[in-house]
């Protein structure tokens, strides 16, 4: 059973997003998921572009609302095996408060975060996770804030 559709992604040259798109693919296969017992709920972004290139049930919300969905369908359907998967703006920024949210309430729901410190569709905006001091085509003067630590704030939540 194949996970892969037969598409040419729109992702710019070298994105870390092709190597996840495979690795996620050959990981599904492996677990021997039914493809109608697993959805994929998303947000906006080039990250949140995943499920366009998989064989896959999904569902493209709101930038940075992709958990509550999530969390919903498989408050819902407890039996389906539910990824929510999107990238570091789109999870840390505009969906922070679902991600330190849902941490506390520890849905079964598996969590992918591309995290590239860059918001990837707006091309060059710096992300929750950008680090100190990088330029960006929006921050010509370089990013003025301290970066999230997302695995600092997670076991904080724990």
């Amino acid at each position: 059973m194949s996970y892969l559709r037969e598409v040419e992604p729109a992702w710019c040259p070298g994105c870390g997003n092709f190597p996840l798109r495979m690795n996620l693919a050959s990981t599904l296969e492996e677990m021997g998921v039914e493809k109608s017992h697993f959805i994929m709920v998303t947000g906006i972004g080039q990250a949140a572009k995943m499920p366009h290139y998989l064989d896959i049930n999904f569902f493209n919300g709101l930038h940075g609302r992709s958990l509550p969905v999530a969390f919903a369908i498989k408050a819902v359907n407890p039996e389906l095996t539910v990824i929510a998967e999107s990238g570091d703006g789109d999870m840390y920024g505009e969906g922070g408060n679902h991600f330190i949210h849902g941490i506390r309430r520890n849905f079964d729901v598996t969590v992918l975060i591309h995290d590239n410190q860059i918001y990837g569709l707006t091309k060059g905006q710096g992300s929750p996770t950008t680090r100190k001091g990088q330029k960006t085509s929006s921050q010509l003067q370089g990013v003025i804030n301290e970066p999230l630590n997302p695995l600092a704030l997670a076991i904080t939540m724990d």
